[in-house]
């Protein structure tokens, strides 16, 4: 799934929040690319809230929304109430979380499907400037009423530029590799499986003070083995506050 490579799937690759502390996320992001001579445009809207209940364990809500859909110029009408995102992450030691996402499908149509993601982080302050954080995770896609399950490998490592107290900078990619997925003969490779999709972005996070934050992102995404791919654009800014 190429939506896996273009957006965030976990809250960040970083070692959660201290005991008790949590954060609040307002997003907007923009889409566009180019499908057999159509554009499409899509304007999403989220909100989210992350907290950690208990040493080292952090929970996290994300609401996300298509706000608008246009094609060729045109608003053909799809605005959605995108899955429920629900995630957990538990820091085991200092610079490795194991974390799960779930994605709850809200409306009653037949072909929405709930996202599963399984995986585990690795982060680590390489010097008083730079910090890596990474992760690597298997998805599922589940459809009920569906004989197929796909399986996907994600992943995504991104470098963080401490350049003053309050401006941040970072690059990052992420990658899915398409594992094939299950159905009525069991599991096989060869059903959707050994495509590979990178989606690479840059950003930048200001602090005005210790509570609220401003995080300019953009990023491109597409399948890199796949004869005429389709490119995808996709920038982004969200508002953070820490309580």
């Amino acid at each position: 799934m190429l939506a896996a490579a273009s957006s965030f799937a976990t809250w960040d690759l970083f070692p959660v929040l201290e005991n008790h502390k949590g954060q609040a996320k307002l997003g907007a992001a923009y889409k566009t690319y180019e499908v057999k001579h159509r554009d499409y445009d899509l304007f999403f809207v989220n909100a989210g809230v992350r907290y950690t209940v208990i040493q080292d364990l952090e929970l996290a809500l994300t609401i996300p929304y298509r706000a608008l859909v246009y094609v060729d110029g045109e608003n053909i009408g799809e605005e959605r109430l995108g899955n429920l995102q629900f995630s957990t992450r538990y820091q085991f030691i200092p610079v490795m979380n194991v974390f799960a996402d779930i994605g709850i499908p809200v409306r009653d149509i037949d072909d929405d499907a709930w996202d599963l993601n399984f995986g585990l982080q690795f982060s680590s302050r390489i010097n008083q400037l730079i910090n890596f954080g990474s992760e690597l995770a298997a998805t599922f896609i589940v459809v009920p009423d569906y004989d197929d399950v796909p399986i996907d490998l994600y992943g995504g490592a991104c470098l963080r530029f401490a350049v003053t107290p309050q401006f941040t900078p970072y690059v990052g990619t992420l990658f899915t590799l398409t594992l094939g997925g299950y159905s009525d003969n069991g599991y096989q490779y060869s059903h959707g499986g050994g495509h590979v999709a990178l989606g690479p972005y840059i950003g930048a996070i200001y602090d005005f003070n210790d509570f609220v934050s401003l995080d300019a992102w953009a990023q491109i995404s597409r399948y890199v083995n796949v004869d005429n791919a389709t490119l995808f654009v996709t920038t982004g800014l969200s508002v953070l506050v820490n309580f």
